[in-house]
């Protein structure tokens, strides 16, 4: 038997490919015709979709929190003793207004008033109000019930969103300067606390190192009032301004 060569064995490979490439069109023909008949997508070599495509949506999220949430005197009495007939407990003046040389017996000393977060992704404007005035908190009507709202962190309350805002101190009273650019522009200045809403911030920002204000309180508490536990609050809202 004569042996076959390289030629002819190419040769019979080239026709193997051609056979089995054209029974594929074939098949592949008669596979669309009929796909094509129930109203499906032929097959082809392509990708039907030739490009991936990643999509996320953030969605706004406006809260506000209290991180610090309480302020406790804790019991005490005026020193009337030492000839005082009014005591003063003030989270500002710690260390000096409670104690046998001042108005006050018995209290606690607090270093730090309420702290209010802005702990979502937009710019708050931020209103207070108290839920109680201070004859109706203390119980006499020479008593007092004041608050002062500073920020907690710098940078913390703006004038406005966007590339023209500007760092001014929060509004805490009705003097001139409140809501100012300058250092003094309300400083620590103590008002009556409101029992309406009153905005203290137009804006305050959502970034973590510039998103908290503090409010701190002032309490007097006459030798009229009568004993017994006495508790306020203070509500804190924050709206989503819809330029932020």
């Amino acid at each position: 038997m004569n042996e076959i060569s390289n030629k002819t064995i190419l040769t019979m490979l080239f026709a193997t490919l051609a056979i089995s490439l054209g029974g594929t069109f074939v098949s592949l023909n008669a596979v669309n015709s009929g796909l094509t008949s129930v109203g499906l997508q032929p097959i082809t070599g392509f990708a039907l979709v030739p490009n991936g495509t990643a999509t996320v949506t953030i969605t706004t999220s406006s809260s506000i929190k209290f991180s610090q949430g309480t302020v406790a005197f804790g019991s005490g009495s005026v020193n009337t003793s030492g000839g005082y007939d009014n005591c003063t407990l003030s989270t500002l003046d710690h260390g000096v207004t409670v104690g046998s040389n001042s108005g006050c017996d018995g209290f606690n000393e607090v270093a730090n008033g309420f702290t209010v977060e802005n702990d979502g992704n937009t710019n708050l404007t931020v209103t207070a109000r108290a839920n109680k005035t201070a004859t109706n908190f203390i119980g006499a009507e020479t008593a007092k019930f004041l608050w002062n709202v500073t920020v907690n962190e710098t940078g913390s309350c703006v004038n406005s969103s966007g590339t023209s805002m500007l760092v001014v101190e929060p509004n805490t009273t009705s003097d001139g300067r409140c809501g100012g650019s300058a250092d003094d522009a309300c400083g620590a200045i103590f008002e009556n606390a409101s029992i309406d809403d009153k905005i203290i911030c137009t804006n305050l920002r959502y970034v973590d190192s510039s998103d908290a204000l503090n409010i701190d309180i002032n309490i007097s508490i006459p030798d009229s009032a009568p004993a017994g536990a006495k508790e306020a609050g203070i509500v804190v809202t924050g709206t989503r301004n819809p330029t932020s």
